[in-house]
């Protein structure tokens, strides 16, 4: 089982391939010189690897996107993750340095991170998060898309691969990754931006809001949605379009509508705190594109689902467990 990406899959990959470097090579960024290890992921336009900082050996990520490939996400990447380090964000993985090698690619250079929630969920029976676990990661990642919101920008692709995990002395932090979809919804008055009258579908249709769906302008509103299908799938283990796939659309579309009433509700939140995933839902379906979502408020119906199940915040994560 794997999760598709809804971006163009023309056949770039042998260019992108050509220009990536190979292992020991040095890079030079603005501040310092890296040895390139091994491969941690690949990407439509590049790829993140393993980088030593020659200075001290230690240890980062580099996400590396290839020149003249007409996407510049990195670029967004780069603005997004210098805002968040502005704002002393704390879901955000931190920027080290950035450089460009000519002709070949350019990178930046972070904080290296553990797996992401999508690959941890697969490494569980059934596929699925136990209800403490999942519940905190609910949690951690609704607190990094605040910090998003806060700082001017959706995310407008998200999904359990664009959050991961690092551990420190037994304590768990989740952060939020991959920037290039995001768009700064705030213009220079620090107000929403008016909706443009088209848009292009933008994101993963396994976790498309339904505005997404009919192409119309994201806002903070469109994240949570997604972010609501992404929890519910790491409790259940898939959701009831899991089945269908990017070019299958419209089937996923009619499937999230089909969910908003009694019988596709029941199956959408069979393995969930039915109460409060229901309160989420029908608050989220509530709000219009220029409000902005309450948090606070979500983060309270979460506290309510671990009280009224009986779970405690202080256990052990899954992956922790003997």
């Amino acid at each position: 089982m794997s999760e598709e990406h809804d971006r163009d899959d023309s056949s770039n990959n042998s260019l992108v391939e050509d220009r990536l470097p190979d292992t020991n090579n040095m890079i030079q960024g603005q501040q310092f010189k890296f040895a390139v290890g091994h491969k941690l992921s690949p990407g439509r336009y590049g790829a993140v690897y393993e980088v030593l900082r020659k200075t001290d050996g230690k240890s980062f990520a580099a996400k590396l996107e290839v020149c003249d490939l007409h996407f510049h996400g990195l670029h967004t990447e780069w603005n997004v993750m210098k805002e968040a380090a502005k704002a002393r964000c704390t879901h955000f993985p931190a920027l080290v340095d950035r450089g460009k090698i000519d002709g070949h690619f350019k990178f930046i250079v972070m904080t290296k991170l553990g797996e992401n929630l999508f690959k941890l969920r697969l490494s569980f029976v059934e596929q699925r998060f136990s209800p403490t676990t999942a519940l905190r990661l609910a949690m951690q990642t609704l607190e990094a898309l605040e910090e998003l919101h806060t700082i001017g920008y959706i995310h407008r692709d998200v999904k359990a691969s664009n959050f991961a995990v690092k551990e420190t002395n037994g304590e768990v932090q989740v952060y939020i990754l991959d920037f290039g979809l995001c768009r700064h919804y705030r213009d220079s008055d620090n107000q929403m931006k008016a909706p443009r009258d088209s848009v292009q579908f933008r994101g993963t249709t396994r976790y498309a809001s339904l505005a997404a769906h009919y192409e119309k302008e994201q806002s903070p509103k469109d994240d949570i949605e997604s972010w609501l299908y992404m929890v519910i799938e790491m409790m259940t283990g898939s959701l009831p379009w899991s089945v269908y796939r990017k070019n299958e659309r419209d089937m996923v579309q009619r499937l999230k509508e089909e969910c908003r009433h009694s019988e596709g509700l029941y199956r959408l939140l069979e393995y969930c705190p039915r109460m409060e995933f229901h309160r989420i839902l029908k608050y989220i379906d509530g709000l219009k594109y220029f409000n902005q979502p309450d948090h606070k408020f979500i983060k309270e119906l979460l506290q309510h689902a671990f009280k009224n199940n009986g779970l405690k915040m202080d256990e052990a994560w899954d992956w922790q467990e003997d």
